[in-house]
């Protein structure tokens, strides 16, 4: 996550502070919810990581936030719809990428 946050096209930087939030399991793949705050006097924002496999240290690529604010009582399922838009958005790609061929 943190790799993630600090490329120039994501956050840019190193978060001010992040915490692991919570985990879960979705298509059999392994996920940790994360808070972080962008600076000092920022608020908590939710992002995700993993699509890990088993006890796989990796995750397959479903690292993101889309900057919306920490809600303890919304952060799995927030975090779980993120993990659908990843998974679509690669889909998509694959599946254009299975017509050039």
């Amino acid at each position: 996550m943190l790799k993630w946050l600090a490329d120039p096209h994501e956050l840019g930087k190193m978060p001010h502070k992040i915490e692991l939030a919570g985990e879960f399991d979705l298509h059999g793949l392994h996920y940790c919810i994360f808070r972080f705050k962008p600076g000092l006097l920022s608020k908590w924002i939710v992002g995700v990581s993993g699509g890990f496999e088993e006890d796989d240290l990796e995750p397959c690529g479903h690292t993101f936030s889309d900057m919306k604010e920490f809600r303890a009582e919304t952060a799995q399922n927030d975090c779980m719809e993120m993990v659908e838009k990843i998974r679509a958005y690669w889909m998509e790609q694959a599946k254009k990428y299975a017509q050039q061929q």
